[in-house]
């Protein structure tokens, strides 16, 4: 029904049925090695290797795991999918492959519940229950939020530019953008929202961009609990991009809760780019027989 292609990956163009996501470079193995003769010189080279990346996460069409109408209405293939050779290249990674298999079989039970061929599922329904339930054990799931995926979530106060990430001299993003202040802008702040309404105790993870401009970047946190706010001062170092724990949190469920970033002490450049939310599993008891 769908077949996936390099402007899939690259982003060029997107779906709005996807079950899931890839992000390894597209790459073909080489084909063959021969040799070359240069100046008396004989050496062994590869040939047909191709290497494209530097893009970030993409999603994968749930048409392109099911055949044609016309073919077939009960099969699901999620490892050979309809994908061109360079797009297949990409999306061929095992943890993918997980991705789509937990996705086929929560699509055939629909299919098979409703009745209906597997083109005619709801897939905005599978794609809630993938979100609510992504580990299909009824487990909170963890929380995300970021300028790129969840833009209506992150809001902004100050002046400050949308930079697409895998730039060298600016260092890596989460998505495909992050966000940097105005040097000259002391006011400057973002605030990423949390549902409201959240509970439970979750440990709170905040993306570092990198700041190669400034060797060691502080920020102000302030991570409101609904009613209560605790305010602390992180620092970030540039060559490290990647998630840092800020610490964990109790959410009373009531109020809104959010996690604001503005400047400490510093009068260079700020980043801002994603907060991870990770649900604090229950303390488990043993049972005494």
């Amino acid at each position: 029904e769908y077949v996936m292609t390099q402007a899939n990956c690259e982003g060029k163009a997107k779906v709005d049925d996807a079950v899931g996501m890839a992000a390894y470079t597209m790459d073909s193995h080489n084909c063959q090695r021969i040799v070359i003769e240069k100046d008396g010189m004989a050496m062994v080279k590869n040939e047909g290797d191709v290497e494209i990346g530097g893009f970030p996460p993409y999603a994968i069409s749930y048409r392109s795991l099911v055949p044609r109408r016309n073919e077939c209405t009960n099969l699901l293939v999620p490892v050979c999918l309809s994908a061109s050779h360079i797009a297949y290249g990409s999306i061929r990674m095992e943890p993918v492959f997980m991705v789509l298999a937990q996705s086929a079989a929560m699509a055939a039970v629909q299919s098979i519940d409703q009745g209906k061929p597997v083109q005619d599922i709801d897939v905005r329904n599978l794609q809630t229950k993938l979100q609510d339930n992504p580990l299909a054990d009824g487990s909170t799931p963890e929380l995300l939020v970021d300028n790129d995926i969840t833009p209506d979530k992150v809001n902004r106060s100050g002046r400050w530019q949308e930079l697409k990430g895998g730039i060298a001299q600016l260092g890596g993003s989460y998505g495909r953008s992050f966000l940097l202040s105005d040097s000259t802008d002391a006011s400057s702040s973002v605030r990423f929202m949390f549902p409201e309404g959240i509970k439970g105790k979750y440990r709170l993870y905040y993306y570092n961009a990198g700041n190669p401009a400034n060797k060691a970047a502080q920020y102000e946190m302030a991570v409101q609990l609904g009613a209560a706010e605790v305010r602390l001062a992180v620092t970030t170092s540039s060559n490290h991009y990647d998630w840092l724990p800020v610490g964990q949190f109790e959410f009373g469920g009531s109020g809104q809760a959010w996690l604001e970033i503005s400047r400490l002490g510093q009068s260079g450049a700020i980043f801002a780019d994603a907060v991870l939310l990770v649900p604090v599993a229950a303390q488990v008891l043993p049972v005494k027989l």
